[in-house]
């Protein structure tokens, strides 16, 4: 895909190491996308084996293997975290039984009741 060749060389190019991180609104804004568009762009060019790092700072073109361990790192960090969650609310489905519409009591989460 052009788009994805396009922010994978201008990364490469421009945006090397940690040091030369360039945010997500950044590219935003060079590419003329959305954030979640640029987020599937990334994603799927790391799928790829383009070595996209991400930090605090922003999106990086890999310089040292390290770079890549530590975003792979922080990819696996939320993965689990998604899972846990993913995992939570399957079991309160599978305790409801009912796979029809139910219904939460607001005291139960915390909130106000009328």
């Amino acid at each position: 895909m052009i788009l994805d060749d396009g922010i994978a060389e201008y990364l490469r190019a421009f945006c090397r190491g940690e040091q030369a991180a360039v945010t997500s609104r950044t590219l935003e804004n060079l590419f003329h996308i959305r954030g979640p568009d640029l987020r599937h762009i990334i994603n799927r060019l790391r799928g790829e084996g383009v070595p996209i790092c991400s930090s605090a700072s922003g999106y990086y073109y890999a310089e040292t293997e390290d770079e890549i361990r530590q975003t792979v790192r922080q990819l696996r960090s939320r993965i689990k975290k998604i899972a846990h969650a993913e995992r939570g609310l399957t079991k309160m489905l599978e305790a409801l039984g009912d796979p029809g519409q139910f219904t939460l009591d607001m005291e139960d989460l915390g909130g106000d009741t009328p």
